[in-house]
């Protein structure tokens, strides 16, 4: 196959340019409307295979679909792969109608003067959705990282004309960072994932539970409910260490809505334990860390000479130099990993006109993101 000259435009896609790795993968930058993502090439022996990018991945998904087969048909070639599902549904979403925000909208643009509720890992969207529904001068946020749920709870909201949730698909452990002290109600964690072989992945741990009841106001609640007695017992003990609040334990107590997985579990006669924390004291005001940005000027050229694959540590935080891509001279990217070593995030350096910025969207302002920020300008700048 020979790829076009780039730039290039297909259908209401601009395939702009196309960077190389040193290890022989290809990224090409696209945007649509006023979204930006890349494609990735990778040259076989006898073929290419062409998906999308998980790392700037956006939604709806159907966006990143219909770019693939536009690429396709640019080069006159049948798409035979994809990372995506390629099926088309007549039921998925085309838009999200404003409910659905990213997190760097909750941490520069969020504002409520209404009390607010979070739901972490919402599912189904039944409890989330009758509290909205119950509650409407509550706003509402639910967190979930499975892409139908979400699409099924945006559905809802607009049949249902439920005005007061907003939606994210960020980790719940890095959101509890961005909200402002002592302005949250109730926190719900229904039936999570138990990670029994990679208890490292629950998102009931010390460092959630400490962002929770900073966000918690006096008297607000968070509530772990689940069918697993490991995750119980677990959360229990880690509970445990926070004496100066109150917990109040239940087993089997019957709420308004449940969830089908719940109606399921209750036929199997399986018990459902509940744990409710209940913050009693107001918490000083969040820190908020600078943007996390590049002032200086930087030479891509000196950064591809001094660019090494490495990994630097620190004490909660570390940053990962994964690849390095070229366009030409002057423009790139370097692909690295940062953050806490509980949620990092995966991120792409784009470098252009010699400036430089996070890839597809910034760095969150948040104390090891920040931590890790600083090494990053350390290497920039050197």
């Amino acid at each position: 196959m020979e790829l076009v000259k780039f730039p290039a435009t297909f259908d209401e896609f601009h395939f702009e340019f196309i960077a190389t790795s040193l290890r022989g993968g290809s990224l090409l930058f696209t945007r649509y409307k006023d979204k930006s993502f890349c494609i990735q090439i990778t040259k076989k022996k006898t073929d290419f295979l062409i998906k999308a990018d998980k790392l700037t991945r956006i939604s709806p998904v159907f966006i990143m679909q219909n770019a693939l087969k536009s690429f396709a048909k640019l080069h006159n070639l049948t798409l035979s792969f994809s990372n995506i599902h390629t099926k088309q549904n007549s039921n998925r979403i085309k838009e999200d109608f404003g409910i659905l925000k990213d997190a760097e909208y909750f941490a520069k643009e969020f504002k409520s003067e209404k009390e607010i509720w979070i739901e972490v890992g919402f599912g189904s969207g039944r409890h989330l959705l009758h509290l909205a529904k119950q509650n409407p001068d509550t706003q509402f946020i639910g967190l979930e990282i499975h892409k139908p749920s979400i699409e099924q709870v945006i559905k809802q909201c607009k049949i249902q004309d439920i005005k007061n949730i907003l939606l994210s698909s960020t980790d719940a452990r890095v959101f509890m960072q961005l909200l402002e002290s002592n302005r949250v109600g109730k926190i719900f964690v229904h039936f999570p994932v138990p990670w029994d072989k990679k208890p490292h992945r629950r998102v009931i741990g010390v460092s959630f539970i400490k962002e929770s009841m900073r966000v918690l106001k006096d008297t607000g609640t968070l509530e772990l409910r689940t069918d697993s007695e490991n995750y119980f017992t677990y959360s229990f003990e880690t509970l445990q260490t926070f004496q100066n609040y109150e917990i109040k334990i239940r087993k089997n107590h019957n709420l308004n809505i449940s969830s089908k997985y719940e109606d399921r579990w209750k036929k199997m006669e399986k018990n459902i334990y509940d744990i409710i924390i209940t913050n009693s004291e107001k918490s000083p005001i969040r820190k908020v860390y600078e943007n996390l940005t590049f002032e200086k000027e930087v030479s891509f050229s000196k950064v591809k000479e001094n660019f090494t694959q490495s990994h630097i540590k620190g004490d909660d935080y570390f940053v990962h130099f994964e690849d390095i891509y070229e366009v030409d001279k002057n423009q790139g990217f370097i692909k690295l990993s940062l953050g806490s070593y509980e949620k990092c995030e995966h991120k792409y350096l784009l470098f252009k006109d010699n400036k430089v910025q996070y890839f597809p969207s910034i760095s969150l302002p948040i104390e090891q993101n920040y931590k890790s920020h600083q090494k990053i300008k350390e290497f920039l700048y050197v």
